[in-house]
């Protein structure tokens, strides 16, 4: 019998995997005979083909981390200055961060209230003849019609990529997040639905697309001479340990889902009295993977996000802040996009992060949501 490892005395933990002997076993095996000759890799490959095969990829290709997997793959369709990629305005820094990098531009394009993804019909006014490519992130494990995007960018001639570094078992129309684009990206942070401490992972069907990412996953080495360099590039190679840990992680996969769906479920159940709020999206021909779940209120409750979380914390509840639009952080932009992508603006302000770590109980689920109902609603508590 597996006995579940206790890491954390936190209740209502914001995020966080199930860890348990069995991966301990994996990695103590690992320890002991993966470090030389063709065992040095060996688990980062068996952790590649199982991956990519779940999600029917031809290739997949693990980086040290799922911003080291974006950057692999802008290098590798040759994104230079002056080409444009544009990218949701409400996302992690990551999706973003690689394009700057590399000299090109950022477009940051609006999101949809719906699913708090990027808008199509705003997207297809943002292509340009310099656009390279367009970056769709599954938000908390929501997503766009990728069907749609998939045309768009075939009638442009441009490329698509799937940011599912939120979306591991997510499923639309009974395709699972992963398979859309020339390239799709996973991202394994200790946060995440599965963990190897850190971690990304490319999949693909494009064998000189996967070509192109494992040499400049690896410093532009020459493979047939491994101590000469072609190219001078970074090292995103992940290490036998992370690779080892994914391994272990995914034959828990079903396990792991099934425990996150049900998490975003309760939260359905015990906010579900309460009015003109949105959840990570559940519909129809839409499966929600749930890796974190969020809330966004309407205006007419008249509350930020800022108060939520300052009420939240007094009753020593842990919460954090919905993603903040990419283009009113400095780094990015002179000037903020707030009265052009209104709804990333605004959804980020009416929302939060609940907690969804693996660990968390029902009871606690239900407790949380009946102080953060009566925050919304100005009761007294």
């Amino acid at each position: 019998m597996i006995k579940k490892l206790n890491f954390s005395n936190e209740k209502y933990s914001m995020a966080g995997p199930l860890i348990d002997r069995s991966d301990i076993n994996e990695l103590n095996k690992m320890m002991q005979t993966g470090w030389y000759g063709k065992k040095k890799y060996f688990y980062v490959e068996k952790f590649e083909k199982i991956f990519a095969s779940y999600h029917q990829r031809k290739y997949g290709l693990m980086t040290s981390n799922c911003t080291s997997a974006i950057h692999v793959a802008l290098k590798s369709i040759n994104l230079k200055k002056n080409d444009e990629v544009i990218v949701p305005d409400i996302t992690w820094i990551s999706t973003a961060s690689p394009i700057k990098q590399l000299n090109a531009k950022i477009v940051f394009c609006d999101v949809s209230p719906k699913n708090w993804c990027i808008d199509y019909k705003k997207v297809q006014k943002l292509i340009t003849k310099k656009t390279k490519a367009i970056i769709a992130v599954n938000l908390y494990g929501n997503m766009p019609d990728m069907k749609k995007l998939k045309t768009l960018c075939k009638k442009n001639k441009i490329h698509l990529f799937e940011d599912a570094a939120e979306a591991l078992g997510s499923v639309q129309n009974n395709i699972k997040a992963g398979k859309f684009g020339l390239a799709s990206f996973f991202s394994f942070h200790r946060t995440k639905t599965i963990t190897t401490g850190e971690g990304g992972m490319i999949l693909t069907d494009d064998k000189k697309f996967y070509e192109n990412c494992k040499f400049y996953r690896d410093n532009g080495r020459n493979f047939k001479e491994p101590y000469w360099c072609d190219e001078s590039f970074n090292k995103f190679m992940p290490s036998n340990i992370q690779g080892c840990l994914g391994y272990s992680q995914f034959k828990k996969i079903e396990k792991i889902l099934d425990k996150k769906r049900k998490i975003l479920d309760l939260y359905y159940k015990y906010l579900g009295d309460l009015k003109l709020i949105e959840l990570n999206t559940l519909k129809k021909n839409f499966i929600n993977g749930a890796w974190s779940v969020a809330v966004v209120w309407s205006k007419t409750y008249n509350k930020n996000s800022n108060y939520v979380i300052e009420k939240l914390r007094e009753n020593s509840l842990p919460t954090r802040s919905f993603f903040f639009p990419l283009s009113s952080m400095k780094t990015f932009s002179k000037k903020s996009l707030k009265n052009i992508n209104k709804i990333s603006y605004s959804i980020s302000e009416r929302g939060i992060c609940l907690p969804s770590a693996y660990i968390i109980s029902e009871n606690e689920i239900k407790n949380y949501c009946s102080i953060f109902k009566k925050i919304l609603r100005e009761q007294k508590i």
